[in-house]
């Protein structure tokens, strides 16, 4: 359900717009460009995006109000609970769009026909447009509302292939890469169907993750159902030993018993665990806590293992830090007493009382699931689609797992950053990566490297702490080559001097300055990279034409990555 222009609408409501009504020109203003307008506004000529001068010379009359999210939240909750008595399991994507599934409430209320009249009638609102798409998955029925259409069932691709990649953009919720679709129009592609022709292979090579996604987007293979279902308050598993749990086999004994009771619990209620708190309260009042979000849902051993680890991890530490403290207690207490002339100072028992209970024993236990699914409704696998290939692979990591602990088995994943070493990051197998985060600025453009030197362990800095990937260039005098302050070479790169052997340099791009961090002296850097195209000397056992990242500073040179 999409009510369009919300913004305005809310402003309007809240009383904002200093009493304009539903046919007034209102701009709704972020950043002083133009966020949302109203109908009379964009056939005045006001359009998003444009600047706030821009704007009102568009339509002289035009009522400008300020972004408010919190606004527009505040005034689309009433729209929520209305709509909520009518259905169930209603997600709001953002203020003024809205999805939820339709075979529950349509069975119901007597047809699906009944349950939109219905749902248009809860929404409805003076001045203010709903209208409702129904498709088989959320980001089709998402396009759909926007131009209130109802498709049948499996109408999905057949109704993406003529939606254009403005559409797409157009509606933040989907969060669609503007980058990505700048590089699809350039390339000439303009519809979903567009992209959905192109191989798959291929537009995951060239636009990598996002680009492959999308592509499953705009096929219809992608499909994403509504809002998992809310755990029930009686899911969580608590446990009270009768004895403080201080031995890791002990607490491994308890985490598989309470794993196999936590599972069987979410199976009488047909639901599959995606993210688990573990919760340990120790007998010194302390309460440590740890979520584990996972790819895919959680089976009974998965489930045993990382309840395993975690206490593994807070017993052992634990003990640790009590064994530090005690031995700076006594010596502590030991050179207190050097100087006491009445003799020898007992310092063990005034530090231990066997008496006393373990302040390092767990004395309750709790498994909380924090997100759950409808059961074998599972999102993407791992490594791609659910194939038994990677079902087996996913099983062996496991085992592996359950033996060396998570860190054992580990994926790399893509964490953000301006050069290749640093876009990587490893995580172990099982669990979602990080989000990344920042915007990157001046990042290497894709394609990324093929291979990295060390991996994610290669050092960022460009020193000597990578023997293997130290390079010298030379121009043709045979002179090293640097970068001056100013961000240029000293000379033109002739040749690539690389364990022993000299490459004549064919072609070569760059150099682009890298400054970074340079607020905190212990983490700058200072460097430049470069591309440079290569070719093996004829008889040396040559790989033939290469092509290389270098990253140097003050003449030295290292190789971050090669491509091919």
């Amino acid at each position: 359900m999409w009510l369009p222009d919300w913004p305005i609408q809310a402003a309007r409501f809240s009383g904002a717009t200093g009493g304009g009504g539903p046919q007034a020109p209102i701009a709704v203003l972020s950043d002083a460009t133009v966020a949302a307008c109203s109908d009379a506004a964009r056939r005045a000529g006001v359009r998003r995006g444009q600047g706030r001068r821009h704007a009102q010379a568009a339509c002289p009359d035009l009522i400008v109000v300020d972004a408010d999210p919190a606004r527009d939240a505040r005034e689309f909750e009433p729209v929520l609970d209305r709509i909520g008595d009518v259905a169930a399991g209603v997600e709001a994507l953002r203020p003024g769009l809205v999805v939820l599934g339709v075979d529950g409430p349509a069975k119901y209320h007597g047809g699906e026909a009944k349950t939109v009249e219905m749902l248009l009638d809860a929404a409805a609102l003076a001045g203010a447009d709903c209208l409702v798409g129904i498709a088989d998955d959320v980001t089709t029925a998402v396009l759909a509302a926007r131009r209130g259409v109802q498709l049948p069932v499996g109408g999905g691709p057949e109704f993406l292939r003529g939606v254009s990649l403005a559409e797409v953009a157009a509606e933040t919720a989907l969060d669609f890469p503007a980058a990505l679709g700048r590089a699809w129009v350039d390339l000439g592609l303009r519809t979903l169907g567009d992209v959905a022709d192109l191989p798959a292979r291929d537009v995951a090579g060239r636009f990598g993750a996002e680009g492959a996604r999308w592509r499953k987007v705009a096929a219809g293979e992608l499909e994403r159902r509504v809002a998992p279902r809310t755990p029930p308050r009686d899911l969580a598993i608590v446990h009270r030993p009768e004895e403080t749990l201080t031995r890791v086999d002990a607490a491994a004994f308890i985490a598989r018993a309470l794993a196999a009771k936590l599972h069987h619990r979410l199976r009488e209620h047909g639901l599959a665990c995606h993210r688990l708190a573990v919760t340990a309260e120790f007998t010194d009042g302390a309460e440590l806590r740890r979520v584990w979000r996972c790819a895919g849902p959680l089976d009974e051993a998965a489930t045993a293992d990382r309840v395993r680890w975690q206490l593994d991890g807070w017993l052992t530490g634990r003990a640790i830090a009590a064994a530090e403290a005690a031995a700076g207690t006594i010596a502590q207490t030991a050179v207190e007493g050097e100087g006491d002339s009445a003799g020898p100072v007992d310092v063990v028992d005034d530090v231990v009382d066997d008496d006393a209970p373990d302040a390092r024993g767990i004395a309750a236990l709790t498994l909380e699931p924090l997100e759950v699914i409808v059961a074998g409704i599972e999102r993407d696998a791992l490594w791609g689609g659910a194939d038994a290939a990677s079902e087996r692979a996913g099983r062996a990591a496991a085992r592996v797992q359950g033996l060396l602990g998570p860190e054992a088995v580990r994926r790399p994943v893509d964490v953000g950053g301006r050069g290749p070493s640093e876009r990587v990051a490893m995580v172990p197998v099982g669990e979602e990566a990080p989000p990344v985060t920042g915007r990157w600025p001046g990042a290497l453009p894709a394609p990324n490297p093929a291979v990295t030197p060390g991996g994610s362990a290669a050092p960022r800095s460009p020193s000597a702490r990578h023997p293997a990937s130290k390079v010298g260039l030379y121009d043709a005098a045979g002179d090293t080559i640097a970068v001056t302050g100013r961000g240029t070479l000293t000379g033109v790169p002739a040749v690539l001097r690389w364990g022993g052997r000299d490459h004549e340099v064919t072609a070569w791009a760059g150099p682009w300055p890298v400054d970074e961090r340079w607020w905190t002296p212990d983490d700058a850097r200072r460097a430049a990279r470069m591309h440079v195209a290569v070719d093996a000397p004829a008889g040396a056992g040559g790989r033939g034409p290469q092509a290389f990242l270098l990253i140097g500073h003050a003449g030295k040179w290292r190789i971050e990555g090669r491509y091919g």
